[in-house]
């Protein structure tokens, strides 16, 4: 017989039970079905390291007045690596018409005056927890998270080259994923979930993540006309980050996706200096990409 407390710690702590799941691409959710709490199941890419984040990070982001779940309960093995946080309500920030699309920048923008501070001893990498040993370079760290096969990429010097400008950037707390649907209203209050992608870096890599969902998701819900490039202006830009940002995309998607760019196409977004202009030419870009099959 299957031992349902060992196989769902959870419920020995008196959680749950859960609904149906909501499968994602790197993880599966379910919620208590008295609305309560909400269980999250890592899969995918390295998910015991994105579980031991996520609940470090909160912890620290609530310490910054950022309005965050509770985690509840967090654990590593039969049923997976797996928490539990309380629930937290409110609508997602959306992106469907200019004023939402305001108003969500706006509170990016709020978000990160309380992650961004300065951060004493806080070094370039995954997380926000202290990293033994001899520390990283910011631009390092974002070469790391390429696959090996994009060292031989033609692009990758130049690209090496480009990032080489963040390293004097200051270090600081990122959420690392601050999407419109992590972004929860309610009334006068603003709450921040999923932070399994916290790292430690340059603040400009939060900003850009921004940027590139709204400018990709836009494309691909097939409303290009509705880009708000002048909205997106008002966040800090980077143009070698910009690129990065795009190379990691494809890099996870099919084998075959991170072929169809360019030397050019990334040298073209490294030497971008105005953000407007820059988001345009990310635009007819993932336009390309988008004809040509690449999976969002």
């Amino acid at each position: 017989m299957r031992n349902t407390k060992s196989a769902e710690p959870w419920v020995g702590q008196g959680l749950g039970p859960f609904g149906v799941a909501v499968f994602k691409p790197y993880s599966r959710t379910r919620f208590a079905t008295d609305g309560s709490a909400v269980m999250k199941v890592y899969v995918g890419i390295d998910p015991e390291g994105r579980r031991r984040r996520e609940a470090t990070t909160v912890q620290r982001a609530a310490l910054r007045g950022i309005s965050v779940p509770t985690v509840l309960a967090t654990g590593c093995g039969e049923a997976g690596s797996w928490t539990v946080f309380r629930a937290v309500h409110g609508t997602p920030c959306s992106v469907a018409t200019r004023k939402a699309t305001e108003d969500y920048i706006g509170h990016v923008m709020a978000v990160s005056g309380m992650l961004h501070r300065p951060t004493a001893g806080a070094t370039p990498g995954p997380g926000w927890a202290a990293r033994a040993g001899s520390p990283v370079s910011a631009s390092q760290f974002l070469l790391d998270q390429f696959s090996a096969r994009c060292r031989w990429m033609p692009w990758w010097a130049a690209l090496r080259e480009a990032l080489s400008t963040i390293d004097a950037h200051p270090t600081v707390y990122l959420h690392g994923d601050l999407k419109p649907e992590h972004l929860l209203v309610d009334g006068e209050h603003l709450h921040v979930v999923d932070s399994e992608a916290s790292a430690c870096g340059p603040a400009v890599l939060d900003y850009t993540d921004v940027v590139f969902h709204l400018v990709r998701d836009l494309l691909y819900e097939e409303a290009p006309a509705h880009i708000p490039v002048d909205l997106a202006d008002r966040l800090p830009f980077c143009g070698p980050v910009l690129a990065w940002r795009l190379l990691l995309w494809l890099d996870r998607r099919r084998t075959q996706d991170i072929d169809l760019v360019t030397t050019h196409d990334i040298v073209r977004l490294t030497a971008e200096e105005q953000a407007v202009s820059a988001y345009r030419s990310l635009a007819e870009i993932l336009a390309h990409l988008r004809a040509a099959g690449v999976p969002r």
